[in-house]
């Protein structure tokens, strides 16, 4: 009884300190963080499934077009869009046959508009003219030395959109494809005010059989198994130019292989531009491809990640000088 009654009063001792109350207050604090914490967390969960219902319904108000809509002839041509892509010439017979049916088929759909943008030691210009400048209305071969260094995909893009006398522009990679309905509902899309137009939902198929391909674009005879890719951002891209120039371009501080697709979307997002991605399959043209992804690159990439705010991302592109460039031919125009 006599040692019970000895720990009563330790404890009563010990509750009336300072140190005990200062731990009862902490106590008391933590407990309200942590209530502000789930509510702020609740918060964010029903902003984050605001956010999906929103963009959900706006995709639905685009893309629930009903077969008439969607007839061809109820969009417009491809007079206002320019085809970019990205090239050099390399000593591998397998990346130029890919070419080769990309130009083909991209010809075969009435594309108005194309410019092939070369970054290399020397040009392609006149063999690439003599090939293939019968099959499109505007064809153009635009070419800057390499000067013996890396591919910069981000410059050749660059320079072709700079180049381009049209509101819209596709980038589109030599080895990958879209159906014609996913070019007219981009072309759609974009009239309507979306500043990039995805073709695809990051889901890709491999045509590994090309000469039976080739012979028909029966995209349904693709019997590849799908590959899901969250990181897909390039490929085929379509753009505003306007949008385009405004977010800073292609990073041109990119060199050699990767990250500049994704990179550019990160400012995109940034500065808000409206974004979507039509429910479909992008086709690939099969190639060994060994990714690499430069150092260089993954830093670049980071440094971007950094800027917060809208403004801050502007003071920093505006001091790039390709930037400078376009801005001051758009002027001009």
């Amino acid at each position: 009884m006599i040692r019970k009654r000895g720990k009563n009063l330790i404890k009563t001792l010990i509750l009336k300190t300072g140190a005990c109350r200062s731990l009862e207050s902490e106590k008391n604090n933590l407990e309200k963080v942590v209530h502000n914490l789930k509510i702020e967390k609740q918060n964010l969960k029903n902003l984050v499934n605001n956010l999906k219902a929103e963009n959900k319904s706006l995709k639905s108000a685009y893309l629930e077009i009903n077969a008439s809509q969607r007839d061809m002839q109820s969009f417009k041509d491809s007079s206002d869009l320019t085809i970019i892509m990205p090239y050099r010439k390399t000593d591998d017979p397998e990346r130029e046959e890919n070419m080769d049916i990309t130009l083909s088929y991209l010809s075969k759909l009435g594309i108005n508009n194309l410019i092939i943008s070369e970054h290399a030691h020397e040009t392609s210009e006149k063999f690439l003219m003599d090939k293939y400048a019968n099959l499109f209305d505007s064809f153009r071969v635009i070419f800057s030395s390499s000067d013996g260094n890396l591919f910069n995909k981000a410059h050749t893009i660059n320079q072709g959109v700079i180049a381009s006398n049209t509101p819209y522009f596709a980038i589109v990679d030599i080895d990958c494809l879209t159906e014609k309905k996913n070019i007219d509902l981009a072309i759609y899309l974009l009239e309507k005010g979306f500043e990039i137009v995805h073709p695809f939902n990051r889901v890709i198929k491999d045509i590994v059989d090309k000469e039976t391909f080739r012979k028909e674009y029966d995209f349904q005879k693709v019997t590849s198994t799908p590959q899901y890719r969250d990181w897909a951002d390039g490929g085929i891209v379509f753009w505003n130019k306007r949008a385009f120039i405004d977010i800073g371009m292609k990073n041109e501080y990119f060199h050699g292989w990767g990250g500049e697709d994704n990179e550019i979307l990160i400012r995109a997002s940034l500065c808000q531009l409206k974004q979507i991605r039509i429910d479909e399959t992008l086709y690939h043209l099969y190639h060994d491809r060994p990714q690499i992804r430069t150092k260089n690159n993954v830093e670049q990439t980071k440094k971007i990640e950094q800027i917060k705010t809208k403004e801050d991302l502007l003071n920093e592109i505006n001091k790039w000088p390709w930037v400078i460039e376009a801005k001051k031919n758009r002027d001009q125009d």
